[in-house]
């Protein structure tokens, strides 16, 4: 069986993937990096083939952090997962509110086309790897994720 990826990866460093933990009360976050391997990898695939540089707001949760910051209880987010079978975070939110309609769509669609799952949000685009756990109650989707104004819908990154 593969093993987590417990390291930073290319394009990302580890303040980046590292869980915030209780650094949103102002001290230092948790430092924990779990990451399940495909995860990993097409991460950074996908950020190739975007070919520009994107710092998230959120990679990997401890289940503490992601109950103090209201995150599901089965989020892909989660470092460790008592739901999913998935070896560490597979999800990761990209900022991009001060993006284009053009770029935000463009984003969404190569991370759809890439097997990416895709979550709209105004703020922030929500992506992960869902798929790549062959369950079938987790296929690969495009949603709303939280407060979407509409600037494109789901049939649009699909296409």
């Amino acid at each position: 069986m593969s093993q987590p990826v417990t390291t930073p990866v290319r394009f990302f460093t580890a303040a980046e993937l590292e869980c915030k933990g209780s650094r949103v009360n102002g001290r230092p976050g948790t430092g924990v990096i779990r990451m399940h391997p495909t995860f990993a990898t097409e991460l950074v695939r996908l950020r190739e083939a975007w070919g520009r540089p994107v710092a998230p707001n959120s990679v990997c949760r401890t289940p503490a952090h992601n109950r103090a910051v209201g995150g599901h209880v089965r989020s892909l987010h989660l470092t460790d997962n008592p739901h999913w079978p998935t070896l560490g975070c597979m999800a990761m939110d990209w900022p991009w509110r001060s993006w284009t309609k053009a770029d935000q769509l463009a984003f969404a669609r190569l991370a759809w086309r890439m097997g990416w799952s895709v979550g709209l949000h105004d703020g922030f685009c929500h992506i992960d790897r869902r798929a790549d756990l062959g369950l079938r109650e987790l296929p690969q989707a495009v949603f709303l994720y939280g407060t979407w104004t509409g600037r494109f819908g789901p049939a649009e990154v699909r296409q």
